[in-house]
Formats: structure tokens, C-alpha cells, sequence
């Protein structure tokens, strides 16, 4: 079983292939990492996919001029176009027929990566984005969201939309998170009662999010946390490592993220290094954290107490999200779901 992640364009990340477990870059065929890798061992977003089996890759077409180098041994493709290739001028080059040409035997799925209103918006908006993407779609073997079928990101409206727009059946399967390495380097039962109050980088994100850490860590004498921030360090000034490891010693996570459209990678980072993730509407906060996927205070205050005043209660909390994050997220059933889907 090969599979080839494969995506029209991207600033942020080079061609890679995966041996032994390890990101090499094909320009060096050194180790490889990018901004959301923890180790060239390990993406915490991004393409994870070729970790699922031996001798898989990542290719960004950016690198190739467009034409993937032909691979007949490829049995899926996983294929993200979202910006160069959904351009008029550009489209016949980055066509689903150019692409079964170089990986003849495989199938080809196209990838949702971006939904609205991340999806063609701010400067790189164009009109025929919207449509083209709909041709690429059914011009595609299948069309794959990376989420699970009863979570909140599947049902927002735009999947609605697009369904109606397209000649197959939309396809949910689980996007992958390598839960055994993040639980092997990162997992730690030795807990403070304190609270992180995460900060995305993205401001609409951030939410009353840093605002109710201090009104709980005022109100019950719990000592809150932070990423520093500098003005004159970028705000990723940190590695994904050293990133991790500022916050995974904390026992509460708070991270009231309104947004529904996102998928939530960090939630999924604190069920995996066994944390309690407080608020955000994200799609791994309902699956993972069901009872603070909200971002109403007096909810999470009152489901709060009683966490805090429950060692039982919190053990639960953390040992159903670990199993849930097993469950829907691990390369075990990513991998499983992906041949029930497109390979029998």
C-alpha cells in the first residue's frame, strides 16, 4: 500500500518522502521539518498522511513545476488543489487528468483542505475559485473531508452547499494525528493545577479566551500561563517542541475558540499529553471534550468546579478523551478508513 499527498501550491513546506518513519526532503535527502512539524518524526498538521505506510510522500506541485514525476506503484492519491490550480490559467495544468497520468493505477481523491471563509479569501480571492473547485471535485474519483462524520465541522452550511453542487457523494474520513509518538514524547501524568490560556495566531480565533482564564484563575486562586509575547519576536517564535512542552505540564487548557470551521488540531494535542481542554466550538473539542465544547462562561465555570472539585471526575474526563482521540484520529483508523472508502 503506497499513498502520494499531493497539493497545487504551498509557501510553507517543501517536497518530502517518508523512510523509516522520518521526513527527507527530496532536495537533500536530509531530515525535513516546517513550522508545524515537532520532529522531521512527527507534523502536527499539515500533510501527516504519508506516515500512514512505508514509502509514501508529500509532493507540492510548486516544486515540480506542476507535473508530479509518474509513479506507477501509487495505489491513492490524496489530492489538495485550492489556490494555483483552480486559476483559469492555470487549470489545465493542474487538471485530475494530468494527474491520473502520472499515477496511473491509483485513485484519485480530492482533498478538502480549506473551507470559507478560510477558502479563497483576503488577497488571494478570485471569482472562478468557487466554481473550478466544484469541476475539480467531480472531475475526481471521490471527494474526501478529513473529519469524522458526526462532528461539527462536516455540518457547517458550506459542505451543504457543495454537496449540492457535485456528482458524487461527499466522503468523511478522519484525518490522521500520530498519537503514538505524541503520547511516547509528550504525555506526562505529573500535572500542576494551573491553567494555560492559549493564544492562536489568528486574532478572530482567540475569543474571550484569555479573559475567562483570568477570571477563573482570580476567582479560585489558580495560577494562569502564557506563551510570552514579544514585539520584536515573530509570534511563532518557538518551536513546536518547545512550544508543547510550555504547556503539556498544565492541567487545565483553556482555548475558547469560536470558530466551527476548524477542525482543532491543539485540542487534540491536550487529550493526546493527557491535559482537560476548557471551551471552543472546534470540531475536536465536541468529539474530545463534549461537556466544555462550549464557549458560554457559566456553563464552563459550573462544568469547571465540578472537575476541580472531582479527582475522579477529571480522570474520566482525560482517560474518555484519550480513548476517543484513539478512536477517531489514530493512524490505525485513518488507515482502515481510507481502503473501506476508496480501495474495496
Amino acid at each position: 500500500m503506497k499513498l502520494a499527498e499531493v497539493w497545487d501550491y504551498t509557501g510553507h513546506l517543501e517536497s518530502f518522502y517518508v523512510k523509516d518513519n522520518t521526513a527527507l526532503s527530496y532536495k537533500t535527502n536530509e531530515p525535513y521539518m516546517y513550522g508545524h512539524s515537532i520532529s522531521p518524526q512527527c507534523y502536527l498538521q499539515g500533510p501527516v498522511y504519508p506516515w500512514l505506510w512505508p514509502d509514501s510522500y508529500f509532493l507540492n506541485l510548486r516544486d515540480w513545476d506542476g507535473v508530479p514525476p509518474k509513479d506507477t506503484s501509487v495505489d491513492i492519491v490524496l489530492y489538495v488543489n485550492e489556490r494555483v490550480g483552480l486559476q483559469n490559467e492555470h487549470y489545465e495544468q493542474y487538471k485530475v487528468d494530468n494527474i491520473r497520468k502520472q499515477f496511473p493505477n491509483a485513485v484519485i481523491v480530492g482533498q478538502v483542505k480549506e473551507i470559507p471563509p478560510a477558502f479563497n479569501s483576503g488577497h488571494l480571492t478570485l471569482p472562478e475559485r468557487p466554481k473550478n473547485r466544484v469541476r475539480f471535485f467531480n472531475d475526481c474519483d471521490f471527494v474526501n473531508i478529513p473529519a469524522p462524520p458526526a462532528g461539527r465541522y462536516y455540518n457547517t452550511p458550506y459542505f451543504e452547499w457543495l454537496q449540492k453542487h457535485l456528482d458524487k457523494e461527499l466522503v468523511c474520513t478522519p484525518g490522521p494525528t500520530n498519537v503514538d509518538y505524541m503520547f511516547e514524547h509528550y504525555y506526562t501524568n505529573e500535572k500542576t493545577n494551573s491553567i494555560f490560556a492559549y493564544m492562536p495566531h489568528t486574532h478572530h480565533r482567540r475569543g474571550t479566551t484569555q479573559d475567562f482564564a483570568d477570571h477563573i484563575g482570580k476567582k479560585y486562586n489558580i495560577p494562569v500561563h502564557r506563551k510570552p509575547i514579544y514585539q520584536d519576536r515573530r509570534f511563532d517564535y518557538l518551536s513546536s517542541h518547545d512550544f508543547v512542552n510550555l504547556w503539556r505540564s498544565h492541567l487545565w487548557h483553556f482555548n475558547l475558540d469560536p470558530t466551527d470551521t476548524q477542525p482543532g488540531q491543539q485540542c487534540k494535542q491536550v487529550a493526546n499529553v493527557g491535559s482537560i481542554n476548557i471551551g471552543g466550538v472546534n470540531d475536536s473539542h465536541a468529539l474530545l471534550f463534549p461537556d466544555t465544547a462550549t464557549n458560554d462562561w457559566d456553563v464552563l465555570e459550573d462544568v469547571f468546579v465540578k472537575y476541580l472539585e472531582d479527582e475522579n471526575l477529571r480522570f474520566s474526563v482525560i482517560e474518555n478523551a484519550w480513548n476517543e482521540l484513539n478512536k477517531l484520529f489514530s493512524f490505525k483508523v485513518v488507515r482502515e478508513s481510507l481502503i473501506k472508502e476508496y480501495l474495496t
